[in-house]
């Protein structure tokens, strides 16, 4: 994905390959079709629950920052360090992403007119809502990656 405009794109576009309708959707995540229509009109929503989205048709949803000539997936990185003990998290692109290109939160926040205590937030809850990882990419010269992969053995 290039542009911040259509930041639902990728759900979209996975909807209209898979043959899915907005109503489709909400029975399967078993809200109210309102509540999906809401989502595609403010064109945002947690990037939690777009995971969950994915997860029920059997796929898995990732998020990368990268520049423009960089796959972090070409970068060696300990990653280790930046995700908790209990294994890669939510936000583990997030925290890989800045410590790749030296990003601090405390920036980001005054970047996005943010307190900082609502960027550490977003890390103590392991979540966010997408449309600030596409702000945080168009800030700092990046490129957001989405990709769904399916499950194995699903």
């Amino acid at each position: 994905m290039e542009s911040s405009d259509n930041k639902l794109q990728f759900l979209r576009s996975f909807m209209e390959t898979n043959g899915i309708s907005k109503i489709d959707l909400a029975r399967v995540m078993g809200v109210s079709a309102q509540n999906i229509f809401v989502y595609f009109k403010r064109d945002d929503m947690k990037l939690s629950y777009a995971q969950e989205i994915f997860d029920k048709f059997g796929y898995n949803l990732t998020f990368s920052l990268e520049k423009e000539q960089q796959s972090t997936q070409d970068v060696i990185i300990d990653i280790q360090p930046l995700v908790s003990s209990g294994g890669l998290k939510r936000l583990a692109f997030l925290r890989v992403a800045f410590a790749l290109y030296d990003i601090k939160r405390t920036t980001v926040a005054e970047d996005l007119g943010l307190n900082i205590t609502g960027v550490n937030r977003w890390f103590r809850v392991d979540d966010m809502s997408i449309s600030y990882i596409f702000k945080i990419a168009e800030l700092y010269g990046l490129k957001v990656r989405i990709t769904a992969t399916p499950k194995k053995g699903g």
